[in-house]
């Protein structure tokens, strides 16, 4: 890979404190200055290692298309440096300031995996800094084991400091199809009915049980009217449009400039700022989003929901099923649950990643449940833990930015521990990085502080409280 001095220079010097940990055999957590988890996080000083200095787009090689990029640059930065050169990822997460790192280390995924897999399957190679300080190249070719086995670790075997990433061609806008759908048997069989077609983008929303929405986007270069964006204030959250779509019209078509359609999600995170507004009691109207709209950027929103304290008291979850059992689990959903709007990204299976929650037997559904919910914390635990039952019932896996509730026990029964364990072990992790379930495992309680997430609003704070 082409590496800037600077990179080189950077590399060095985070070897050397990884060295210098895994001699102390001191445990320490990766600092990136932002995440997109929704679990509460906090750090204590002396167990930071801190990478958020790792931002750059190093080459962007338009011929050959493929860029190399450090982990920190954001989505939006690197789709804003790929169509310099006409190209973009394969894969782009629908929030902008979702990272490269966050993005292999985490599962991400969106509309375009049912063609391409999750984010990681789109690189060919990483640099990783090793727990012992040693820093390693690795590809499909060379140390293969680790090549697929970093995929949704969450920092748990290495450090990646860059990665080559595939770019494939990007036209100017997205044309877009709306379908509406009136069960959840519709919903799922216009989803594997578009899925094999020639087009580059699908992805659902379920309003209700009798009402949903299946988009099929194909990036065109043609404009052609009517034109949408989503960006502006004046603009409404892209669910929204959806939704009035679906209530008018059986089958409707727009174009979307390319930028727009990639982080239309963007405004709302979805829908969970309707939370926000809840929780301060904000009438949930086109004025009040009007005016409160540079709090509901999703690089402010993460923000607050981690000064509120906040997720720990609702169902925030993305749940991978197989094919087969998707209408199950949304059966359950609707009995169990009780949440709308549900997401719906279809996802191509994982091949060798092992820990990735497309390691299904099938091509699966991505359900994302996420909302708010008025029950205590002890009935929200007790139904998180239901849901976990249900999944592993069905033989799906959690994406696991959110909070986990697994026992040590269940956990390893879910992912292959021997594997896990043995590159823990080959490429010195064990002293120095703690392992992916405790990482991800949600640990005591927390109260929600609302004058806490009044502060961060106001404030826009960029690092996460030490301790």
């Amino acid at each position: 890979m082409e590496l800037s001095k600077n990179h080189v220079s950077k590399v060095s010097m985070l070897s050397l404190e990884m060295a210098e940990n895994y001699r102390l055999a001191r445990k320490v957590r990766i600092y990136h200055g932002s995440s997109n988890s929704t679990r509460v996080l906090s750090f204590k000083k002396n167990e930071i290692i801190d990478i958020s200095n790792f931002d750059q787009v190093l080459n962007v090689n338009k011929t050959r298309r493929y860029a190399i990029v450090e982990p920190n640059v954001p989505m939006d930065r690197l789709v804003d440096e790929t169509l310099k050169y006409g190209l973009i990822p394969p894969v782009v997460m629908e929030f902008p300031g979702i990272t490269v790192g966050g993005g292999i280390q985490g599962g991400a995924g969106e509309s375009s995996s049912f063609k391409w897999g999750l984010f990681d399957e789109s690189f060919s190679e990483y640099e990783i800094v090793l727990g012992n300080g040693k820093t390693l190249n690795v590809s499909k070719s060379k140390n293969s084991d680790l090549f697929h086995g970093i995929a949704s670790s969450y920092g748990s075997i290495g450090i990646t400091t860059c990665a080559k990433l595939k770019l494939i061609p990007a036209k100017k806008y997205v044309r877009l199809t709306y379908i509406r759908t009136t069960s959840f048997k519709k919903v799922l069989n216009v989803i594997k009915n578009n899925t094999k077609k020639n087009v580059d983008f699908v992805d659902g929303i379920l309003f209700s049980k009798n009402l949903g929405v299946v988009m099929v986007g194909t990036m065109d270069d043609k404009e052609e009217s009517p034109v949408s964006t989503f960006s502006k204030a004046t603009d409404d959250w892209f669910y929204v449009h959806a939704e009035e779509i679906a209530k008018k019209y059986k089958i409707w078509n727009e174009t979307i400039p390319i930028r727009e359609y990639l982080f239309r999600y963007d405004r709302g995170a979805f829908w969970t700022g309707k939370f926000i507004l809840k929780t301060y009691k904000v009438p949930f109207n086109r004025i009040t989003r009007f005016l409160l709209n540079p709090i509901f950027k999703t690089h402010r929103m993460y923000r607050l929901l981690q000064a509120l304290k906040s997720p720990q008291n609702s169902i925030i979850q993305d749940l991978i099923l197989p094919n087969k059992s998707a209408q199950k689990f949304l059966d359950f959903c609707h009995k169990k649950i009780k949440i709308y709007p549900i997401w719906l990204c279809p996802l191509k299976r994982t091949g060798e990643r092992f820990l990735s929650p497309t390691f299904v037997n099938e091509d699966s559904l991505d359900i994302g449940v996420w909302q708010r919910q008025s029950e205590s914390v002890e009935t929200l635990l007790s139904l998180n833990h239901v849901i976990e039952k249900k999944l592993k019932a069905l033989g799906g896996r959690k994406v696991m930015y959110a909070h986990s509730y697994y026992s040590k026990k269940d956990f390893w029964e879910i992912y292959d521990f021997k594997k896990y364990d043995y590159l823990r072990r080959k490429f010195f992790a064990r002293q120095t990085l703690p392992d992916v379930w405790e990482k991800v495992t949600v640990k005591g309680k927390y109260k929600m502080s609302y004058l806490g997430g009044l502060i961060s609003i106001i404030r826009s704070p960029s690092k996460y409280p030490l301790r």
